[in-house]
């Protein structure tokens, strides 16, 4: 039986990490929902969960993440092509 790891990303650090590297691209960094989110989206998220005191990605719940980024309840509909 394979073993599933998950790997979480400290918060504060990858801000400062984000701070150091102005230049750094973070498309595709994280995932939500089964997209990818662009650079824009990623600090929107790092910066919303270090001032709201969350730890790692794990911690943040995806509601606040969707309502974030402004996508609706219907999740899906984020991503018609």
């Amino acid at each position: 039986m394979r073993k599933v790891h998950h790997i979480t990303t400290n918060m504060r650090g990858f801000q400062n990490w984000m701070k150091r590297n102005p230049r750094k691209r973070t498309d595709g960094y994280f995932s939500f929902a089964g997209r990818e989110l662009n650079h824009e989206e990623v600090k929107k998220v790092v910066d919303y969960a270090v001032e709201k005191g969350y730890r790692s990605d794990a911690d943040i719940p995806g509601e606040e993440v969707a309502q974030l980024l402004n996508w609706d309840e219907n999740i899906e509909k984020n991503f018609e092509k």
